[in-house]
């Protein structure tokens, strides 16, 4: 239990060494904002196909190899899964309507993303 608690502590320290305060604190303010942009591609792209695209995982066996104890291989049955794509109609109408409304949010998310990382440039000077 006590080196789960130590690997667990060290992977903390290592993963949030990697950005400093005022990086996570402009991430953080542009989070939303990156959100929409994302919500907005997506939509955008369904809008341009004329369709959405569903993704599911499906898993299949196949034959593989195992190692027991003593390190010796053996066959075994083992499950991957492969990603299937189907498409699905959308309401090209309503899609539209969401774009716009997103296309105005966005406009207000980017200003308020711009103040909050004006303000942490303040907080977290360099």
């Amino acid at each position: 239990m006590y080196k789960l608690l130590v690997v667990g502590v060290t992977a903390s320290l290592i993963l949030s060494g990697c950005a400093t305060p005022r990086e996570m604190c402009i991430s953080q303010s542009m989070s939303e904002y990156r959100q929409a942009l994302n919500s907005r591609s997506e939509i955008q792209s369904n809008v341009s196909r004329g369709y959405a695209v569903h993704s599911q995982q499906i898993p299949y066996q196949y034959t593989g190899q195992c190692q027991d104890e003593y390190l010796n291989y053996y066959s075994c049955s083992k499950t991957g899964y492969r990603a299937q794509e189907t498409p699905v109609s959308i309401d090209m109408e309503r899609e539209e309507r969401n774009l716009q409304r997103l296309d105005q949010r966005i406009s207000v998310l980017r200003e308020q993303a711009d103040a909050g990382a004006t303000e942490c440039r303040r907080i977290h000077p360099e």
